[in-house]
């Protein structure tokens, strides 16, 4: 049942119409959900069809302001502009409708090159309500057919939740709350450990703790949960929309997403038990906030979610956590501090990191500086190196305590390199090593250090990339008359973070530039025939190169 407690946030109810087709919307995902290193943006549309070709609407009059072509993200993408000051994004776009297409192709040829950001004239292409704009598709970052559908405020580019703009989605199913954590914190709401929370959901349909009261050893605590929503009639694990959870009946803490601010969306990794995401895959909420949190998405009360236990007295703690259109589940139970307080052993460390300050680390071969802001509570760093002669390792392998601590602003590495030849001086590079092929984060020169910026803890050393991409055929061959396409797969010898750039291409036919579409998580680059390439034999060239400036080329004939 909705909570008569919430008041939703005010957004005018009847101006958007749904983007597709539909009387009641399948989501797939929901603003503020949890994702990889950000909170989601929008609402995710289902396909009807289970494929791509679904028609796309305006939702209001308004005219393009944006068109964006990208490998990954949010692929192809339109901006409309609305004269109620708002504005509507839809991503991952199959194609766009022929106007908007032709516009976009001559551009992409007149600058040779796939990826564009175009701001076309205001009012140069008008849009009515119900217009068609494009169709659904599975371009750039997604991973399955369906429209991403974002509202933004044009003022401050803040993106809000459509599910308050009245769009027709029915659902009358409450949040499904799964498990929960117990954190033991300091008097700064720093993490000292964590312990799993077992919940017991009642026959009567109440969710709550095994036994009356639960104890524990620690002076304060804050809870963690997982949870997710579920839409009626549709079994899709959904993003929640808020999180409420009192303290004696105080507010101690509350997350709303009603809007977010972009520059804010890596705090997720603040926002929930980061170790537990990567260590397990397990997506918890924590119901507190930590030091160096900086979302704006938390209601500023006195705990901000720490609760102080006491011996003689328990707390009762109630937890409610809500979807976007009210419906509400609630936790309650009760907890006090155990006669007998609990030993936290730490871990041997070799730094002391305050979160709120500038820290840096310098050792005879290696040195990091951390900006403040960087960390979200402050780390006891546990720094130690291995030698590695594997081949192709240029330098020690330099342990930064470890991936599973989360890292919001990028910070500076720099590693001086042994033994590595003067011909590989360009081709040098400080890799990431965790599994599966290292990461090429990039590096420039500052004397005898190879430096670059990265935004995650781990293992890093010097590597050579000396390798050229392969440029694998998929379909493709002398006689081409009854192909629609052309594509190729591309693949590097090291995946991409940090600063590194990712891999450059050019396609020629005959000597003259001809347009690829680059699907990066397919690794494929796909020409569809135009009509530019005519009749007769035509040479191919593509190029591909990597961050190191290895290029690999293909040269072909066909017949068109």
């Amino acid at each position: 049942m909705p909570d008569p407690e919430v008041v939703l946030a005010a957004y005018p109810k009847d101006y958007f119409r749904p983007p597709v087709d539909d009387n009641s919307i399948k989501l797939t995902g929901t603003f503020g959900e949890l994702r990889s290193n950000h909170f989601h943006t929008g609402i995710d549309i289902d396909s009807k069809t289970g494929g791509v070709g679904q028609p796309v609407f305006a939702a209001a009059d308004g005219f393009i302001d944006r068109i964006k072509v990208q490998p990954g993200g949010y692929g192809n993408v339109l901006y409309l502009k609305h004269p109620n000051g708002y504005t509507t994004v839809y991503a991952h776009l199959d194609r766009f409708s022929p106007e908007i297409q032709k516009y976009v192709r001559d551009f992409q040829y007149k600058r040779e090159r796939f990826d564009v950001d175009l701001h076309p004239t205001d009012g140069s292409f008008k849009v009515k309500q119900g217009q068609e704009i494009g169709k659904l598709g599975n371009s750039g970052g997604s991973t399955g057919p369906h429209l991403h559908f974002e509202i933004r405020h044009s003022g401050t580019g803040k993106a809000l939740n459509p599910l308050l703009f009245g769009l027709p989605v029915t659902d009358k199913t409450p949040p499904d709350i799964r498990d929960m954590k117990v954190y033991f914190l300091n008097d700064r709401r720093e993490v000292l450990q964590s312990k799993p929370f077992p919940i017991q959901k009642r026959k009567d349909g109440s969710i709550g703790i095994p036994g009356d009261v639960a104890t524990i050893g620690a002076w304060r605590v804050g809870f963690g949960v997982k949870t997710y929503d579920r839409q009626s009639g549709y079994r899709n694990d959904n993003g929640i929309y808020a999180i409420s959870l009192y303290a004696d009946d105080q507010l101690a803490y509350q997350w709303r997403m009603d809007e977010l601010d972009f520059d804010e969306t890596r705090y997720l990794n603040a926002h929930i038990d980061y170790s537990a995401r990567m260590r397990y895959g397990a997506w918890f909420h924590r119901c507190f906030v930590l030091p160096g949190d900086r979302l704006n998405n938390y209601s500023r009360t006195d705990m901000l979610g720490a609760v102080e236990l006491f011996k003689d007295k328990p707390v009762k703690i109630t937890l409610k956590v809500l979807d976007a259109l009210g419906n509400t589940s609630t936790l309650s139970f009760r907890v006090q501090r155990d006669e007998s307080m609990e030993t936290i052993a730490g871990a041997p460390y070799q730094f002391d990191m305050p979160y709120d300050v500038d820290n840096r680390i310098d050792m005879e071969d290696f040195f990091m500086t951390m900006p403040k802001g960087a960390l979200y509570e402050s780390l006891h760093f546990q720094y130690k190196t291995t030698p590695d002669e594997s081949n192709g390792m240029y330098s020690s392998m330099y342990h930064l305590h470890d991936n599973r601590t989360p890292v919001q602003r990028y910070f500076e590495v720099g590693i001086k390199p042994r033994n590595l030849p003067e011909e590989l001086r360009t081709k040098a590079v400080i890799a990431y090593c965790g599994e599966g092929r290292p990461d090429n984060c990039g590096g420039s020169w500052r004397g005898e250090y190879l430096v670059t910026k990265v935004r995650a803890l781990g293992d890093y050393c010097v590597m050579a990339d000396t390798q050229a991409p392969a440029i694998t055929p998929v379909v493709f061959d002398s006689d081409m008359r009854k192909k629609s396409t052309m594509s190729f797969r591309i693949r590097d010898n090291f995946a991409i973070n940090g600063s590194a750039d990712g891999m450059s291409y050019r396609g020629t036919v005959d000597g003259q530039w001809v347009l690829f579409e680059y699907d990066s998580k397919r690794n494929r680059l796909t020409h569809t025939f135009d009509g530019r390439i005519g009749a007769g034999t035509h040479q191919l060239r593509l190029s591909v190169k990597d961050d190191r400036g290895n290029e690999a080329v293909l040269e072909r004939s066909f017949t068109r």
